[in-house]
């Protein structure tokens, strides 16, 4: 801001002489256009007549060129009185900053800091709780029993600031050290800036009342003291120059005033044009509102009216597809399963073939106790095999089961949990549509017909506009027209001059007055504009959270979040990733395939297990079960079938739970003395008491010996009924992997066709409601108007108002001495005596 008033006088000055020389440069094509016309010569002017049409553009085209220059003119005042008024952008924003702070302490519901629990600008948590501070020493009277009464602090606003943790105190928002202003400093801001627009108005007030001042002491000294207005004329007259320089003076300076009433009708269609622009930009934006709502509205209804009906097929595709939140693992785990138990396995478990040359030089399949041990062939690739298939399955399915079931949450979660809740919300925007719609509607009637009564009273309001001006010229031509009375005969008429000045000095005072009241109003118009075009770069400044949709609207983003809609409609912006999958591709489990026809297809020969001995064995221990000699009379014959159940072969019940060798032992006990091998007479041995033996240990008794062949007979049936047993459990198991693998296969087929048939329909439906919708959200057109408004306002209508009462305060200025003038010349030219400017060979006659 300028330091003193008297400077910013002076430039306020400074700024009118700049309007006047521009002024007149703004009507130069006019006086131009008139000089050519008059020296055309008359066979021209007939030729030009006979192109009318042509004449009639090249006017309109000067005319228009002259309004664009005058525009250019009023925009250069406009940038001069900001730089008269320090209007920086740093000057602006500490003006809203203070306005805000005057705003917010104005409004008493703003200071109020604590609300009941339940109110909707109570300061709670996400759990409902209230937001407090911790009470300590320092905790006022007024916090401790609002506390205690279960009141909540309110909300951070324009008063409150937000509780950060650590705060022991709650203080103002431009109370807090870091604050850009306090109260004090945001009144002071105003009181200036209020004073700097008083000073443009200052002048001209001062002039009006100096004016009203002026022609009250005039009428007082001419009517009471009978000294002013022509009342003592010199006795002697007055010479020729006496009385031709006020006429001279006055014709200048009515010049003046004829330029800058010329200017001012430049700035009033101007003006008028600006506020037909406005009444347009506000009508046509509310129509391009009032049909982009309708455009919105209807890809609304259609998502509030499909979304449950889609959330309910995507739950009837979804159902029963749990499984495949395991992913592959499941299967993968399957398999490794059958493998853990089948790789290299060993019959008896965990039996180890002795590889020791001396204990077992033959390299039998013994262990080191030379019982049976037989490794299983098959099993001995096992391992690997489950590996090969288990990385096919990971490297084929894992991608495309991972994306099924990505998309599987997705749609759950973002779709059929809150189908409801997305239904609830759009309907409510729909219902803010309907009711928009009819609040636009209401409005653009209420413009229209604000419009409809403007241009009722477009043409008065022009005339209104220039009526000062007219005021003024009407001076000049009573001045005009007495002067010229004067310079006759007929002096007496000349008295038409009084009325003249009369007249001039009511037509400085309401022209001052109305000068300065506009040129205040055109100031405070300009801080308007540039105030608005700092907030359009950040609407929240002024709007605070509610700004969000007007942000979007004019940084050209989709009013999908300003709504709060983004979460709701997520599911068709791209959050649920439908895959593209080959199922052929992805199901493909050859090495699982080869893998479990090769487990099929083994039998017991996969291990080595020597039948021939078995049998042998048999065939020799049946050799002592069956005898007939004369004491020892045994019949019994056992079976490969029945070795680990021998009481089936022999038709005896064992005793209790005890097992084969017991069962074996007990069997032939007593035949310990019949059948002990022991039978002679005079030739040497007999077999009388059977067939001789021995134990591995030496002599031993029969039983024993039975028991003793009876418990290598058994470890080889077990053996073998291992054998037989594992490869049915290993028939089983792979078989189960199998099974398992098919379902697996076709739950996931199943499920992919799901997911494509939730995607046809989403996108035929949903996804396209919401694609349109998205098209619409955008509101640029608002911003558009906006701007096409703050042209008119800023760009024509302010600038046209502010030059407009520079040049009535012009207009007051060149009238001070036209009115001088007047009141000398009617003193000379009524005055007898010598010098009359026309003599009796100059008089009319």
């Amino acid at each position: 801001m300028p330091s003193s008033r008297s400077t910013q006088w002076l430039l306020l000055a400074s700024l009118l002489a700049l309007s006047f020389l521009a002024s007149t440069q703004a009507v130069d094509p006019s006086t131009a256009l008139t000089t050519k016309l008059r020296a055309r010569e008359f066979d021209t002017a007939l030729t030009q007549y006979g192109a009318q049409n042509g004449l009639a553009s090249r006017r309109l085209d000067t005319q228009q060129a002259a309004s664009a220059q005058a525009n250019e003119v009023g925009a250069k005042v406009r940038k001069a009185i900001k730089q008269l008024r320090g209007g920086s952008d740093k000057f602006y924003n500490e003006v809203i900053t203070a306005v805000k702070i005057y705003l917010c302490e104005k409004k008493a519901s703003n200071k109020v800091r604590f609300v009941d629990e339940s109110a909707e600008n109570a300061y709670v948590y996400d759990n409902g709780t209230c937001v407090l501070l911790p009470i300590t020493q320092m905790s006022g009277d007024e916090v401790v029993n609002a506390y205690k009464q279960k009141q909540c602090e309110v909300k951070p606003n324009c008063y409150w600031g937000p509780i950060e943790p650590g705060d022991t105190t709650r203080l103002k928002v431009y109370a807090e050290a870091d604050s850009t202003m306090d109260k004090a400093a945001a009144d002071a801001k105003i009181k200036d800036w209020l004073t700097g627009i008083a000073g443009f108005a200052i002048p001209g007030v001062i002039l009006s009342v100096l004016s009203l001042l002026t022609m009250i002491f005039f009428l007082i000294c001419r009517c009471c003291c009978n000294r002013c207005g022509g009342r003592s004329p010199r006795e002697d007259g007055y010479t020729c120059m006496q009385k031709f320089l006020p006429i001279l003076f006055f014709l200048l300076f009515a010049v003046g005033v004829v330029a800058v009433s010329a200017v001012a009708l430049l700035f009033r269609d101007t003006m008028l044009t600006a506020v037909d622009d406005m009444f347009n930009a506000t009508s046509g934006t509310l129509t391009n509102a009032s049909d982009w709502i309708v455009d919105l509205r209807t890809p609304m209804e259609k998502i509030r009216d499909k979304v449950v009906t889609s959330a309910d097929l995507v739950s009837v595709e979804l159902n029963g597809t749990d499984f495949i939140e395991g992913g592959v693992d499941g299967l993968v785990t399957e398999l490794r399963t059958f493998g853990g138990y089948s790789a290299d396995r060993m019959i008896p478990d965990n039996c180890v073939i002795d590889t020791n040359t001396t204990t077992n030089p033959s390299d039998e399949d013994i262990d080191t106790d030379g019982r049976v041990c037989l490794p299983c062939i098959v099993c001995q690739t096992i391992s690997s095999e489950v590996a090969t298939a288990s990385d096919q399955i990971k490297t084929n399915a894992a991608p495309g089961v991972e994306q099924l079931s990505t998309v599987r949450k997705q749609l759950n979660e973002q779709l059929v949990g809150i189908s409801t809740s997305v239904r609830d919300s759009v309907n409510a925007q729909v219902e803010t549509a309907n009711s928009t719609i009819g609040k636009v509607d209401d409005f653009q009637s209420q413009v229209s017909n604000y419009n409809s009564k403007f241009q009722g009273y477009r043409d008065m309001v022009g005339y209104a506009i220039m009526a000062f001006f007219a005021l003024a010229i009407a001076v000049i031509g009573l001045g005009f027209i007495g002067i010229l009375l004067g310079l006759t005969p007929l002096k007496v008429l000349a008295n038409i001059l009084h009325i003249a000045y009369f007249i001039g000095f009511i037509a400085l005072f309401l022209t001052f007055i109305v000068s300065a009241v506009a040129l205040a109003i055109g100031v405070v118009l300009g801080d308007v504009c540039e105030v608005t075009l700092i907030l359009s770069g950040n609407w929240t400044v002024a709007l605070g959270d509610s700004a969000d949709m007007v942000d979007a609207c004019f940084q050209n983003e989709s009013l999908i979040d300003a709504l709060n809609l983004s979460s709701k409609l997520e599911f068709a912006r791209g959050g649920i990733d439908f895959p593209s999958i080959d199922v052929s591709s992805m199901l493909d489990f050859s090495e699982l395939d080869t893998f479990s026809d090769t487990i099929l297809a083994t039998n017991e020969s996969t291990f080595p297990f020597n039948e021939t001995k078995f049998e042998d064995a048999i065939v020799f221990f049946n050799s002592y079960a069956t005898q007939a000699t004369l004491h020892c009379h045994l019949s019994d014959n056992y079976t490969a079938e029945n070795l680990l159940q021998p009481w089936e072969d022999t038709h005896s019940a064992r005793v209790g739970d005890e097992s084969a060798v017991e069962y074996i032992t007990a069997r032939y006990v007593p035949y310990n003395s019949s059948c002990d091998g022991t039978g002679q007479d005079s030739n040497g041995p007999t077999d009388d008491n059977g067939k001789q033996f021995a134990c591995s240990t030496g002599t031993c008794a029969f039983s024993d010996f039975m028991t003793e062949l009876f418990g290598g007979l058994y470890d080889l049936a077990s053996v073998k009924h291992g054998v037989t047993v594992f490869v049915d459990d290993l028939h089983h198991n792979i078989t189960g992997v199998t099974n398992y693998t098919d379902a697996f296969k076709e739950n996931t087929t199943r499920l992919n066709d799901g997911v494509n048939d939730i995607k046809n329909d989403l996108q035929s439906s949903l996804i396209s409601y919401v694609g349109d919708f998205e098209k619409a959200m955008y509101c640029t057109f608002i911003a558009d108007g906006f701007w096409t408004i703050y042209k008119a306002l800023c760009g024509d209508l302010m600038p046209a108002l502010t030059m407009i009462a520079l040049m009535l305060f012009l207009a007051g200025i060149f009238l001070i001495p036209v009115n001088v003038c007047l009141i000398i010349a009617v003193k000379r030219l009524k005055a007898h005596g010598n010098g009359h400017i026309m003599d009796s060979d100059m008089k009319f006659k």
